[in-house]
């Protein structure tokens, strides 16, 4: 069924040398203000800037998901006042380590959290603690998961996360990434929101299509997704297309790329899912016919 939810990605302007109380303090205040700036808008999620932790904390400053402090506390209750959920950059200390994190932050508490997993050679010699991997939070507004900045050059981290099948890729980050977003949104069959303190963050589609950026007129992107969507291959069921759209005229989108050759099916009523119209026509999947593909070509390999 449809499953439309509204999304932002809140990006970060706000300057500074890390470590000085006049840029920690420039850090909150402009995230404060960004979060303000989206009130109203009925926002279902929202992702920051991995800028909030980097300038917003020193290692003194990490907090604990048990007692919050002053970013936590910031991000819980703004989910509560907007009813919203938030993937928010913060330092979290956890058995006396601290981790650069994105908090799943929801109007009723801290869902779960993501260690980065990857971390640059300066935070190690900073004293932060990598990861353990991918992390995926089921809530209301869909499957999340979480990286951070470098998190995004690691094939390893990015291969759990197509295991882990997430709605949606939360990239809180001081880095675009560039390509490797695309690749990203693609493999993993996701919806992609990267928060930046740049230009050129907010959401993509699952083929890694922007949906809305950031730019001079725009700091914080908004759109309207729909995460009900099956991705399928040409092959085998681009004939049946045509009668699936006849059949149900209106309530479906079948959007088909110029340049890769799958599908993006998307349900857009609330009588029938996406999944369910992939059973009723006998289509098949894009994983599942790559799956069947690799199959069917390791018998006949000639040396």
């Amino acid at each position: 069924m449809a499953n439309y939810v509204n999304v932002a990605s809140v990006m970060f302007t706000a300057t500074g040398e890390r470590g000085k109380p006049e840029t920690r303090e420039a850090a909150f205040k402009h995230t404060e203000s960004a979060l303000e700036s989206l009130r109203g808008f009925g926002l279902d999620l929202l992702v920051t800037c991995e800028s909030v932790e980097a300038l917003g904390q020193r290692m003194e400053d990490a907090e604990e998901t048990a007692s919050p402090g002053r970013i936590l506390s910031l991000y819980l209750d703004y989910a509560a006042s907007e009813k919203c959920h938030i993937a928010g950059s913060v330092k979290i200390q956890e058995e006396g380590k601290v981790y650069n994190s994105i908090a799943f932050v929801s109007p009723g508490g801290i869902d779960g959290v993501y260690h980065k997993t990857n971390l640059t050679e300066g935070e190690l010699e900073m004293g932060l603690t990598p990861g353990n991997g991918a992390v995926v939070v089921d809530t209301p507004v869909g499957r999340l998961g979480g990286a951070i900045c470098f998190d995004l050059n690691f094939e390893k981290l990015r291969r759990e996360y197509v295991a882990l099948k997430p709605d949606i890729i939360c990239f809180s980050s001081n880095y675009h990434g560039g390509l490797m977003q695309d690749i990203w949104a693609y493999q993993c069959r996701s919806f992609f929101i990267s928060a930046l303190y740049f230009y050129g963050g907010g959401i993509k589609d699952p083929f890694g299509r922007p949906v809305a950026l950031s730019d001079n007129y725009t700091p914080h992107p908004r759109a309207r997704i729909n995460l009900d969507r099956v991705m399928v291959h040409l092959d085998y069921n681009r004939e049946k297309f045509p009668e699936i759209e006849r059949k149900y005229l209106g309530e479906v989108c079948i959007d088909i790329p110029p340049n890769i050759g799958p599908a993006l099916i998307y349900s857009l009523t609330g009588k029938r899912t996406a999944m369910d119209i992939v059973r009723e026509f006998d289509l098949i999947l894009l994983d599942d016919y790559l799956a069947r593909a690799e199959k069917a070509n390791q018998g006949p390999r000639g040396q």
